[in-house]
């Protein structure tokens, strides 16, 4: 099985985000980067390999400015399961991020928003 369909396979079963990220690693992703408007992913593999999932979306909006309480609220909601990742990627674009990048190798595990004036940081529990 290609790493893209892994990968694609993981997020099916992954019972959350740590979930997710545990498998993640164990397929020897160090990295990804999700670029907001297109729902374009890079991801960074620990053979110092990349792989590109384009899904073809529709471009969304972005929020001209980065609003940090807006973004908390969306990665909330979603936590929470009051949203699905469809709405997520909504909630976030209204917040003004552009892209996040979840770092999954190392002690700091995380996953910042970024966007035009701000970001915010929040660590991954696992």
């Amino acid at each position: 099985m290609e790493k893209l369909e892994q990968i694609q396979n993981a997020y099916k079963v992954a019972t959350g985000y740590p979930d997710l990220v545990k498998k993640l690693v164990e397929l020897g992703v160090q990295s990804y980067t999700v670029e907001v408007s297109s729902e374009i992913v890079l991801y960074r593999f620990d053979d110092n390999k990349t792989a590109l999932l384009d899904k073809a979306h529709l471009p969304k909006t972005i929020a001209e400015n980065f609003d940090r309480e807006l973004t908390i609220q969306a990665v909330r909601d979603t936590q929470q399961g009051k949203t699905g990742y469809p709405a997520f990627m909504n909630d976030i674009a209204k917040a003004g991020v552009r892209f996040y990048e979840a770092t999954l190798s190392g002690e700091n595990k995380r996953v910042t928003y970024i966007g035009v004036g701000g970001h915010y940081e929040e660590k991954i529990p696992v």
